[in-house]
């Protein structure tokens, strides 16, 4: 049986963060293995890694992502059912066999809406679904109440859930992605239709698990994270806590500037946001670079003491956590997010307790007055990333079971890590 074609459902053709990262990463490496791949999105520029590409096909509608239409109206209907992303996608099917297609969603709620993957099941494609937040049941995507700052246990969908008013915006738009999920959910039934779910980490499955279909199969499929090997960063020479991301308070970005002005140690705050005034209000002294490229970041790493992820709501992942571990730098991460399921109290790293200033600065300064401490923690991090790293190949060798499982039992790389 020869290779089934492969079509990536991805709002953005842009690299503009860790889902898209992921998708085009994806795309990229299944056509060098001779899979025909097909890129489908709604939002671009198309990314420069996407063009050229043998057994590589571009479709990119050139629409506006829902949060930058311009007509608020037309980002209202488009975010229930996008007639055009539909028609085109119907249109790409129609050539396709659903005997030697996998159709594979990254994220579809920010541009493409849910029609496109019940369009999938609905003509007979087995739909795979990358769980890079959490859409596929929570209304707003995170779990989490941006009102209070607070995670959210609620049911979702639930007579509680509706009630709260947990949205970034306001309690009108709440309800508006309340209406999307439940069209999602209960109308279109697109959760039992999806063939198999892809987690970036079991922490983030277990969360998600008690409202996926039971007897659909879930895989944990690592991100790719193409890390350059420089040897492990002499963090015991070094003083200065990195911060790297968005300055919004879900990031904790605000808890980590709480932490540096308790603690009074030095810090470096890589990124840039809304809070950006109030962090230097809080953080006089501390350096704020603005965004970085890869190969600077790298540079602040090499120069970091270690580097704090404060999350204040679960994540799915962290890739800055990772990407520190593959420096030799030690994480301080909260202990109720995702980068626990890599990083190690006492061994890859330290935790910290959720959403505490105080405990974050006591553990920063644990590994300000203990140098080989650092330097230990940051050691075992390097050898645990290096000893089997995030890689493009070693992301395609755990994803190509996935996709053999749903084409013939074939197998395209090596046993997926599954939970039932």
């Amino acid at each position: 049986m020869r290779k089934p074609e492969i079509i990536i459902l991805n709002d953005y053709a842009t690299l503009n963060g860790g889902s898209s990262a992921v998708a085009i990463a994806s795309a990229r490496g299944l056509a060098a293995r001779g899979f025909h791949v097909t890129y489908f999105s709604c939002v671009g520029p198309v990314a420069a890694q996407l063009q050229g590409a043998p057994n590589l096909d571009i479709i990119c509608l050139d629409q506006h992502e829902l949060a930058k239409n311009p007509s608020r109206i037309s980002a209202v209907v488009s975010g229930l059912r996008n007639t055009r992303a539909v028609a085109a996608l119907r249109t790409l099917l129609a050539n396709k066999d659903p005997a030697n297609t996998i159709v594979h969603a990254h994220t579809w709620m920010l541009a493409m809406s849910p029609y496109a993957l019940h369009t999938v099941t609905k003509l007979g494609f087995p739909l795979v679904v990358t769980l890079h937040d959490f859409f596929i049941t929570c209304p707003t995507g995170g779990f989490f109440e941006h009102r209070t700052s607070q995670l959210c246990h609620r049911t979702p969908l639930s007579l509680s859930c509706l009630g709260c008013n947990c949205d970034r915006r306001n309690y009108g738009h709440k309800l508006w992605r309340s209406a999307r999920t439940l069209l999602q959910n209960n109308l279109l039934g697109v959760p039992e239709k999806v063939a198999h779910y892809v987690g970036v980490s079991r922490f983030s499955v277990e969360i998600m698990r008690p409202h996926l279909p039971a007897g659909t199969p879930v895989s944990i499929v690592r991100n790719p994270v193409d890390c350059v090997d420089q040897g492990f960063a002499p963090v015991a020479d070094n003083d200065t806590f990195l911060f790297i991301g968005r300055f919004v308070s879900d990031k904790g970005a605000r808890l980590f500037a709480e932490a540096v002005n308790l603690s009074g140690l030095p810090a470096t705050f890589i990124g840039d946001g809304a809070l950006r005034p109030e962090l230097k209000a809080l953080c006089p002294s501390a350096c704020f670079t603005g965004w970085l490229d890869a190969a600077e970041i790298r540079e602040h790493l090499h120069r970091a003491r270690a580097v704090v992820f404060p999350p204040l709501w679960y994540e799915t992942l962290g890739l800055v956590a990772i990407e520190a571990a593959a420096a030799g730098v030690p994480v301080i991460v909260a202990d109720r997010c995702a980068a626990t399921d890599f990083i190690e109290d006492g061994k890859t790293g330290v935790h910290f307790t959720h959403g505490s200033a105080e405990s974050l600065a006591a553990a920063m300064t644990t590994l300000s007055q203990n140098p080989e401490l650092a330097r230990r923690l940051g050691a075992a991090a390097y050898r645990w990333y290096w000893d089997r790293p995030w890689s493009s190949d070693n992301h395609l060798e755990e994803l190509l079971p996935v996709y053999g499982s749903l084409h013939g039992g074939q197998g395209y790389g090596c046993t997926p890590a599954c939970s039932h």
